[in-house]
């Protein structure tokens, strides 16, 4: 009787496992179904229209929401729009469905995308789960370490770094270990370097990196100054304000040790320490140009414009013939944002006694444009030689040549713009968005709602979303 009971009871014990198991097995057609979908989500992540890829992926991962292609696929879409919240939600809310291995992958793409944009508490929420969920990569651990540096925690991330890493984690690391190394003791960041061979990827930041260590002398703020240039350079200026503070009164005489502190504390967005410490400053260097471009940029993101343009003045005019283009570019798009038309021709024009270069002409072009003096703006116009520009001057030439006819109403002539900017990128909003006014000229309302969608779809950095949103609004 025994056997017997026992015979039924296995029995029952298959029978429900059996019937459990296949509640959960994902049956052939669907699958079949969900590959399709993410083919249909790939052609339009190709044509990137990421609205509708969008709502493929969202009815694919709701068909199963066990596999990750799409999930990663939406996380990847969030993070091309900068929509880092959306992105670590949707990895938050896959808890149940995908496996912790997955989870970690994911968190740690969207930690990746935070930590190049300086979000560096939303790239910790995700480097530190990525790390608690099993993180075998090592990205996870690598990610806190590297925020760590960031935000100062120096002792934590040396911690971290020196513990068991992955072999593709280790060459990074192995790099970062040698920068805090150098902090104290120049002999071992140079030995550590020794113990790894840094693969294509990192060839060019080790090579850099063992010049510097190199170079360095037994001078202790030559050395200092050495060092905290190039933590900066590669991205750690926490790195210098740890080297560089504690030296703070040996330098008063240093003036490259202070303006590098100085902008080592801008970049960490410590503005106020930044400017205390510039403006002490008296000394007539050749760092003055960079001095006063930093203390430009401070007051800036300070919301200070008054200030800021002051100080680029200062820049520039201490630059003379040695002056920065970036420098000179940067100001140029600042005044044209805030619509001081008077002052970037000024600027604009002691350019072009420095530069010989067709981005200063396209500068003019759209000054002249801007103050709708179209006679100007042609003479600049036919100075340059389209063919010659890089492709990134090229589609600036395109965009205000093609506002310019339109403006005057030249269809024709938009239409052969419009040809040439299609076969340079099609993607590009501003192709998109003249194609869009050229239809509303027409009378295409049709096209025109279609073309704005697309350059509002296609804006990543919001250059033309403003305008677009307009002419939509006139249309809808």
């Amino acid at each position: 009787m025994k056997k017997i009971y026992k015979y039924i009871l296995f029995s029952l014990v298959v029978v429900l496992s059996a019937f459990l198991l296949s509640g959960c097995t994902v049956s052939d057609e669907k699958i079949s179904k969900y590959n399709q979908i993410i083919s249909d989500a790939d052609l339009l992540l190709e044509a990137k229209e990421y609205t509708l890829a969008v709502e493929k992926l969202s009815e694919a991962s709701e068909l199963i929401p066990s596999k990750i292609d799409a999930v990663e696929r939406l996380v990847d879409i969030f993070v091309i729009k900068n929509r880092l919240e959306d992105a670590t939600r949707l990895v938050d809310d896959s808890g149940v469905k995908l496996k912790d291995s997955e989870r970690s992958f994911l968190y740690s793409k969207v930690g990746d995308a935070s930590y190049r944009v300086k979000d560096f508490e939303r790239a910790s929420y995700n480097y530190q789960l990525a790390k608690e969920l099993g993180d075998t990569d090592s990205k996870g651990s690598l990610g806190v370490a590297k925020v760590s540096i960031q935000k100062g925690n120096i002792q934590q991330a040396k911690n971290l770094l020196t513990g068991k890493l992955s072999k593709e984690s280790e060459i990074e690391s192995t790099l970062l270990l040698s920068y805090i190394y150098s902090l104290s003791d120049t002999e071992k960041s140079i030995k550590v370097l020794k113990e790894v061979e840094s693969g294509d990827e990192w060839r060019d930041s080790y090579s850099r990196w063992r010049d510097v260590l190199n170079s360095l002398s037994d001078d202790t703020l030559f050395n200092s100054a050495k060092l905290a240039r190039a933590y900066i350079q590669e991205g750690y200026p926490a790195l210098a304000v740890a080297l560089l503070e504690p030296q703070k009164e040996e330098m008063e005489e240093y003036i490259d040790g202070l303006y590098l502190l100085g902008k080592a504390y801008y970049e960490q967005r410590e503005y106020e320490r930044s400017i205390s410490l510039l403006k002490g400053i008296t000394a007539v260097t050749d760092l003055n140009q960079y001095i006063y471009w930093v203390l430009a940029r401070n007051y800036y993101l300070q919301d200070n414009l008054e200030e800021s343009f002051s100080y680029y003045d200062s820049a520039i005019s201490y630059s003379g013939q040695e002056g920065e283009e970036q420098l000179y570019k940067e100001y140029i798009d600042i005044l044209i944002e805030h619509n001081r038309l008077e002052k970037v021709l000024e600027v604009v024009k002691r350019a072009e006694k420095f530069f010989d270069e067709m981005w200063v002409y396209i500068d003019f072009m759209e000054v002249y444009f801007l103050r709708r003096d179209y006679e100007k703006f042609v003479f600049y116009m036919e100075r340059i030689e389209y063919e010659s520009l890089a492709d990134t001057l090229k589609a600036e030439y395109l965009f205000l040549r093609g506002e310019y006819l339109i403006q005057i109403s030249d269809i024709v002539s938009t239409k052969g713009v419009l040809d040439l900017f299609w076969e340079l990128d099609e993607y590009d909003p501003r192709y998109n968005l003249l194609y869009a006014e050229l239809s509303f000229q027409e009378g295409n309302l049709e096209d025109t709602r279609i073309y704005c969608k697309k350059a509002i779809e296609y804006d990543l950095l919001r250059i033309v979303t403003e305008q677009a949103e307009k002419l939509l609004a006139q249309v809808d």
